[in-house]
């Protein structure tokens, strides 16, 4: 990783530890809801690129009740670029991962299970509206869509990269 004071301004404010380690741990406590299934470490990578995305994240709606590979078959275009973005936000993605995991927000077991533990989350205030709820909303939503979309390579395979 590039040291933090050399990192352009927009990079260090916009794929900040916290706020990125926010949208991933919302992901993985709605998966938690829907499945007894342990959210697997390699999907990990898979979440900033899709919700960070503005083309992607535009695409998904809410209030669609489609599955993940339907909704990939309607939007096909998604996927171009994809690997080359997953590929770029591996560092970010580590970097909020360690940050989840040094503030107790998040586990990971032997077997590559990535748990959210209770914990008390601060209230982060103004958020609640514009491109960051959009953008956390849309995060639940892709946790829901690995909750029912089958195996981690199932996924990977649907998105065109491998793990």
């Amino acid at each position: 990783m590039i040291p933090w004071e050399k990192r352009p301004d927009e990079v260090a404010n916009l794929l900040n530890p916290a706020f990125c380690g926010e949208i991933i741990r919302r992901c993985i406590k709605e998966y938690q809801k829907r499945t007894e299934e342990k959210f697997q470490y390699s999907l990990l990578y898979l979440i900033l690129p899709i919700v960070l995305h503005r083309g992607t994240r535009e695409k998904i709606n809410p209030r669609s009740k489609n599955k993940m590979h339907t909704w990939l078959q309607e939007n096909q275009d998604v996927r171009i670029g994809f690997a080359n973005r997953a590929k770029q936000l591996v560092p970010i993605t580590r970097e909020a991962v360690q940050f989840l995991i040094c503030q107790n927000a998040l586990e990971i077991d032997s077997g590559g299970g990535v748990i959210i533990p209770s914990y008390r989350r601060k209230k982060i205030e103004g958020h609640n509206y514009g491109e960051i709820a959009d953008i956390f909303k849309k995060a639940e939503i892709v946790g829901k869509w690995f909750s029912n979309s089958g195996t981690t390579s199932t996924i990977y395979t649907m998105w065109g990269v491998k793990p």
